[in-house]
């Protein structure tokens, strides 16, 4: 936001840097004038719909408030407590950018709730702020899916050539849990496993493969990995898959109980 308004400052600058040219010049310099001006009106409708998307701290505190009623009413009241500043300040300053995402701002106002129980006070780590402020809103639907620490079928399909061991990665961390999450952006789901791993909440692994009846079978079904297969066998290839895993880690299940789980 500093970036843009500083370009805002140059081009209103420049504007009102225009000199008087000579009449011969001037038609040149008003088209100059005019080019930026659309510049800077192009940039502030671009920008306006952001006004209403950033809380103030009023309307943080109101959200609080009743969310954090709801959530806390089945806690006895001497167990409610102010929560730790590490906590909820970062996470109060998070939310200014956040709230308006229903996603995030449930996990932020959960981590919360978490925060102000004397019995899961224990749970709510400073580092989950950080690591809410690092995920999307499709991150935080497979997140949510994480309700245990059964493996989830993970597979990457190669194109091998015939007569080598020679390939190309089609389809790497490939998973039906953006589809079942209802993702906005599917098609994205492998970096989203990808910076969910990196934060550490879960962790990717082909040395062993889920043992759930049917785990890979929905994914061969899948109109994705069918199209690619297909295109694999049409360009003279020899489509292999690899299977793999994707499980919640023991810190992914600390995020998940503090971030996630209703209270």
């Amino acid at each position: 936001m500093s970036n843009i308004k500083d370009s805002l400052d140059a081009v209103k600058g420049i504007l009102e840097a225009v000199p008087v040219y000579d009449d011969m010049l001037q038609p040149a310099s008003k088209e100059v004038g005019k080019s930026l001006l659309t510049v800077a009106k192009t940039i502030n409708l671009a920008l306006a719909p952001l006004a209403g998307l950033v809380w103030s701290y009023e309307k943080i505190r109101l959200h609080i408030e009743t969310s954090m009623a709801e959530k806390l009413k089945n806690i006895p009241e001497e167990n409610i407590t102010s929560p730790d500043p590490s906590v909820a300040v970062p996470a109060i300053q998070a939310l200014r950018y956040t709230a308006h995402n229903e996603d995030l701002r449930e996990m932020f106002t959960n981590l919360l709730a978490t925060a102000m129980d004397k019995s899961t006070v224990k749970n709510a780590h400073p580092s989950f702020v950080e690591i809410i402020k690092q995920i999307s809103s499709d991150e935080a639907r497979i997140i949510s899916l994480l309700t245990n620490d059964h493996s989830k079928a993970v597979i990457r399909l190669r194109s091998m050539n015939h007569d080598n061991d020679h390939y190309t990665e089609i389809l790497q961390e490939f998973s039906i849990l953006p589809y079942l999450a209802g993702c906005e952006h599917p098609e994205l789901g492998p970096s989203y496993l990808n910076n969910i791993t990196r934060l550490g909440i879960a962790e990717i692994n082909y040395t062993t493969y889920s043992t759930f009846p049917n785990a890979y079978e929905e994914i061969y079904k899948h109109p994705v990995f069918i199209e690619k297969k297909k295109w694999i066998e049409d360009n003279a290839k020899r489509a292999e898959v690899r299977r793999g895993t994707f499980c919640r880690t023991q810190f992914g299940e600390k995020f998940y109980n503090a971030c996630i789980i209703e209270k």
